[in-house]
């Protein structure tokens, strides 16, 4: 933040309502009990509510950074120091032709003068990438075009929807030899049209035919990475059970996460007529119990 030609009309110290020596403690507990009392959604009725809001939200910015706050000290205390009257040796204390004041214009020049020769970082950028299910899980090397430079990004196995990715230095550049910002990515996952997650857990649903949902068997699953496991399904499981298959969810860094199988109870939609006899045979088994 440089400084601009309203520092040297604005108290920010009394507009939080602290003196010019409040700790950061201090001046966040003002900010934060001032906001929130001042607030435009607290105040409905309060046309000035927001002009109020603002100012309170400017003051802490510009206070609450070290280097900042000590430039806004600075301009404030040469404003208001007379200078030595060459001619007699002593302070000034009435304004005779502008002789024995600070020329304010000056002053803030100098000021602006010497922040624009001090290195500045760049600022951060942001971006987003869209990935797919499978290669937001196993991870992979990118390229994005940013601000029309290429930046290779690599994406670690097993990111997540909505989490974002820092690469330090790949932002704005920086002025005066100033370190450059950094890129921000803000990554999205399409979702996929067989597997979903869970934290670190892939699940899946497969369908189990009904004889063996109540004789038990064994049912081939489908995994990420298009392998195929075989999955015991225990005799008498309900509909929508849950089976777990160790170390085949998602990669991460320290491992794998589990892969989590949903039981669909396939029921035919048509049977034969022998299959219609066995079954009839079953009810009747269970009418006669």
């Amino acid at each position: 933040m440089q400084a601009t030609a309203e520092w040297l009309d604005t108290d920010y110290y009394d507009i939080l309502g602290v003196a010019d020596d409040a700790t950061n403690k201090q001046l966040k507990s003002a900010y934060r009990k001032l906001a929130r009392n001042a607030h435009p959604d607290a105040n409905p009725d309060d046309p000035d509510a927001d002009v109020r809001f603002s100012d309170i939200a400017k003051a802490y910015e510009v206070l609450s950074a070290e280097e900042t706050r000590a430039e806004y000290d600075k301009l404030r205390l040469q404003a208001q120091r007379p200078q030595i009257d060459p001619g007699f040796g002593q302070w000034s204390g009435t304004p005779q032709d502008g002789a024995g004041f600070v020329d304010l214009n000056e002053l803030f020049a100098d000021l602006l003068a010497e922040q624009q020769s001090r290195p500045r970082a760049g600022i951060d950028i942001s971006a987003s990438l869209s990935l797919d299910f499978v290669d937001a899980a196993f991870g992979l090397t990118t390229t994005l075009i940013v601000d029309g430079r290429s930046v290779n990004v690599r994406i670690p196995a097993g990111i997540a929807d909505q989490r974002r990715i820092r690469l330090a230095r790949k932002g704005s550049p920086g002025v005066n030899g100033g370190s450059a910002g950094d890129l921000i990515i803000q990554i999205s996952v399409n979702p996929h049209p067989r597997f979903g997650r869970s934290g670190n857990n892939l699940t899946s649903t497969v369908p189990v035919r009904y004889e063996d949902a109540v004789l038990g068997g064994e049912q081939a699953v489908r995994t990420l990475d298009g392998s195929t496991v075989t999955v015991r399904v225990p005799p008498g499981s309900a509909n929508g059970q849950k089976l777990r298959v160790k170390g085949k969810g998602i990669p991460v860094a320290d491992g794998h996460g589990d892969m989590i199988v949903t039981i669909s109870i396939d029921v035919p939609s048509e049977v034969t007529s022998e299959e219609r006899g066995l079954l009839e045979q079953l009810r009747s088994l269970h009418e006669a119990n």
